[in-house]
């Protein structure tokens, strides 16, 4: 297969799948899922896992562009939730109560456990991808 098909293929593909992840999870699971197990658990290693099946699949890609795919996927689900959430009709508030900062803090922070998450993981999987090019002697 072409590789700038594969490299399509795999952004594509990762960019769908965890954007659905994202909004299937903001809009059916949030009452059944803990946040924090769900964005600082389940999610990174969602995304990890579809990279880690690439990887073994019959697209032949280099380690960085399955790291570059995994992270162009990780901000388009960030700003395809928020399109898909600001998209939704509004719930109003009690009178009385504005919306706080605090909730856009909330999210940068949130991200960026999850951005460290993914860097940490990223380079368990680059560590292990290493051995297992010497222990197979492939050359890059």
């Amino acid at each position: 297969m072409h590789k700038s098909n594969s490299s399509f293929i795999v952004a594509s593909t990762n960019i769908i799948i965890i954007s659905l992840a994202q909004i299937l999870y903001w809009t059916v699971l949030e009452d059944s899922i803990n946040m924090m197990i769900y964005q600082f658990l389940l999610f990174p290693f969602t995304l990890v896992l579809i990279n880690i099946i690439f990887w073994f699949s019959k697209f032949k890609l280099q380690f960085y562009q399955h790291a570059l795919f995994a992270y162009a996927a990780f901000f388009s689900s960030i700003i395809i939730t928020f399109i898909a959430v600001l998209s939704t009709p509004a719930q109003e508030l009690p009178p009385g109560e504005i919306v706080l900062f605090a909730d856009v803090l909330f999210v940068v922070i949130t991200i960026t456990i999850q951005m460290i998450i993914l860097l940490l993981l990223n380079s368990i999987i680059y560590v292990v991808y290493r051995l297992y090019l010497s222990r197979n002697k492939i050359n890059i």
